[in-house]
């Protein structure tokens, strides 16, 4: 639920913060450092007293673009990227920060910024484990346009 409502605050309220211009199909640089910033101070405001994230956490030779914990002490492993076409990038390493934390399961943020939107899996199973997708739609269809 807490990566739901992350997914759906970036819907209702950022996605316009993703573009230089979503007409000529323009991102602003760095969109998915951009993400991360975003997730950084909803994941702070959303925990408060009940946990924390970290950013950038070191894991191997690599960092983790997220690393949550609630008050349980668990740590999530969180990758965030940006999909452009129908290969979903990042289940590799993921998956290897995913062994390095010791966790059998691990969330991918895609944020997708395609036109047309193929499906995309929301489930990746890797020897490391289970990778979790959530698609995050930064180039929705505007509703003046909708049929």
């Amino acid at each position: 639920m807490f990566l739901e409502t992350f997914r759906d605050t970036i819907e209702a309220e950022a996605v316009n913060s993703f573009w230089e211009s979503r007409t000529k199909g323009k991102l602003r640089k760095r969109p998915e450092k951009l993400a991360q910033e975003f997730f950084g101070v909803f994941a702070s405001s959303r925990l408060e007293t009940r946990g924390a994230a970290v950013r950038e956490g070191t894991s191997g030779v690599g960092f983790v673009d997220v690393l949550v914990t609630f008050s349980s002490g668990l740590v999530h492993v969180i990758e965030l990227k940006m999909l452009h076409g129908n290969d979903v990038p990042g289940p590799k390493q993921l998956a290897t920060y995913m062994r390095h934390k010791k966790r059998k399961e691990g969330w991918l943020l895609l944020l997708d910024v395609r036109k047309e939107k193929k499906p995309i899996p929301t489930v990746i199973h890797r020897s490391s484990g289970t990778i979790r997708v959530i698609a995050i739609d930064v180039n929705p269809i505007p509703p003046s346009k909708l049929k």
